[in-house]
């Protein structure tokens, strides 16, 4: 689920935290757009994170940095024709200075102009406008630890920068009804520069919001994009009878007696895949406008939420979370279907701090597909599975 929302808003880096995942789950998110993973994993309870690259993005990787107990993992190379240092970092929730001084320690032995670490510290930067109920009390030695490895290094809160006047938060404890903006975006100066947008998005998958951005590469290469069926569409009625209908309209159109039986099966063919697409396209338009529909509410009730604090508001919050969930979980049932073997997937939110493991699973024991005409490419030759 979480690939899918991430591939919906068109990510390209993605820098998660407490992914709780093993070495070989880690391994089983390199599907659909993502073309790369680097992690760090610790056991299936607790910490891990990883970074997901777009098999379009054209980064080259010279070198992997990883912490033994799953608190960070860092990756340089080349975007663009450009040195990069890309880094997701999950802090310890307790003070502990070897982490702070080994982390300022690995980053400083790597030479790069370009710096973008995405992070969860555990604290906020500043206790007057980083938590609601505002902190009177001095700044903790984590908070103080952090922005002294911040200074060190020359990074920049990119949220803040972008958003110098906005009080928003990503974390929020159920128990102490607080809120609190724990989780950065940590930028070199050169990074800053070439930022068009950094925001903080609703809470959807987890208790933790992500924090996003845009900013600007050299260039950008062209996608290349390839259509193959989707398999479980011959699962809906409502399809097969469209396919169905597309048939006959196309064969009444073209069977005619000056047209070959090859030609007018090769016709039919890239109509009945321009039929499909047209089914698919609007079956997703539908399905995203009932996302962004629900997204747009959660986004609404937490700011409401935010201000007032009403249990009313947090009740409705958690039903249109629920429900965005469960759409989220149909999609990526759906999408499942496209690899060949049983997945197991554990899916996590981008930067999440209590998480549940969600299974999606296909049993291939059961016969699903029955009979299924796969036509080649060649008149007349057709294989039944």
């Amino acid at each position: 689920k979480v690939l899918s929302m991430l591939k919906k808003d068109g990510v390209q880096i993605a820098l998660l935290q407490e992914t709780h995942l093993t070495n070989l789950e880690h391994l089983k998110l390199k599907r659909d757009w993502v073309g790369q993973i680097y992690y760090s994993s610790f056991n299936s309870k607790s910490r891990g994170v990883a970074i997901l690259i777009h098999k379009n993005l054209a980064l080259t990787v010279d070198k992997v940095i990883q912490h033994a107990d799953g608190r960070y993992i860092l990756v340089t190379g080349l975007l663009y024709g450009e040195k990069i240092l890309l880094g997701s970092v999950y802090a310890p929730n307790t003070f502990d200075s070897s982490f702070y001084s080994k982390f300022l320690a690995e980053v400083s032995s790597v030479s790069s102009t370009h710096i973008l670490i995405g992070s969860d510290f555990n604290c906020g930067l500043t206790p007057s406008t980083d938590y609601n109920p505002p902190k009177t009390q001095a700044p903790s030695r984590m908070t103080r630890a952090t922005v002294e490895l911040c200074s060190d290094l020359g990074l920049f809160d990119a949220w803040r920068i972008c958003n110098p006047r906005t009080k928003d938060f990503t974390f929020f404890s159920r128990p102490h009804l607080s809120f609190s903006r724990i989780d950065f975006l940590f930028v070199s100066r050169s990074v800053l520069d070439r930022t068009r947008v950094c925001s903080i998005n609703p809470c959807v998958l987890s208790d933790h919001s992500s924090v996003s951005m845009e900013f600007l590469p050299p260039y950008l290469d062209p996608l290349s994009r390839h259509w193959r069926l989707n398999p479980t569409l011959l699962n809906d009625p409502l399809f097969v009878k469209y396919l169905e209908d597309q048939w006959k309209l196309c064969i009444s159109k073209n069977d005619l007696p000056e047209v070959s039986a090859s030609t007018l099966w090769e016709a039919g063919k890239a109509y009945l895949r321009g039929s499909i697409i047209s089914f698919t396209a609007a079956k997703k338009k539908k399905t995203l406008a009932r996302q962004l529909e629900l997204e747009q509410l959660i986004a609404t009730l937490e700011r409401d939420f935010k201000q007032s604090r009403a249990i009313v508001v947090l009740g409705k919050l958690d039903a249109a979370r629920s429900a965005l969930d469960q759409l989220l979980t149909q999609n990526a049932q759906t999408e499942s279907w496209f690899f060949p073997q049983s997945v197991r997937i554990t899916a996590y939110a981008v930067m999440p701090s209590l998480w549940r493991s969600i299974l999606v699973k296909r049993e291939l024991r059961r016969s699903i597909y029955r009979s299924i005409l796969i036509p080649n490419l060649t008149y007349g030759r057709e294989v039944w599975v």
